[in-house]
């Protein structure tokens, strides 16, 4: 994955799909975002650009097995047809293993391991304001710093 060097948070979602939905709203504009799992039921239009390249910040998450991996652009005219693909069936929990959306070539929000409770960050891009915001809302259960010695360490699945 993309080298890391600013602050994070770690999130503990109690609105999975909530949160999502937040995010990529949040993140569109000069962005992308990744999936990584069980793609066969995610059928994604050519007109949203699908690609199967790692960019710099968005890689792969998981080695062995090698699972399907789809980048999209990220814009505010590709969330809804984004989310009316993965939504549907709850396939961005059960069939999407990894999550990831960059900002302007940065890592700014990952969803690991099916949304697990200590595999949810997010970086500078995403303000304390909307976290606290999201939280206020019932999307969070809660959040906090992620200190920079968890970076590559525990189920995070980033790597600094």
């Amino acid at each position: 994955m993309s080298e890391i060097q600013r602050d994070g948070h770690w999130l503990v979602a109690r609105d999975k799909r909530g949160l999502l939905t937040a995010m990529m709203r949040h993140l569109a504009g000069d962005s992308h975002i990744s999936f990584e799992g069980d793609l066969s039921h995610c059928d994604f239009p050519p007109s949203l650009l699908p690609s199967a390249e790692e960019t710099a910040a968005l890689q792969r998450a998981t080695a062995f097995p090698r699972l399907d991996f789809v980048v999209l652009p990220l814009k505010d005219d590709t969330v809804r047809p984004i989310l009316n693909i993965v939504l549907p069936k709850n396939r961005f929990m059960k069939d999407i293993v990894h999550i990831q959306i960059e900002k302007e070539g940065k890592l700014e929000f990952g969803s690991y391991d099916n949304f697990h409770h200590e595999c949810i960050v997010c970086f500078l891009g995403v303000s304390t304001d909307l976290l606290q915001s999201l939280q206020e809302g019932g999307i969070l259960r809660s959040w906090g710093a992620l200190p920079r010695a968890d970076w590559g360490h525990g189920r995070t699945g980033v790597r600094a």
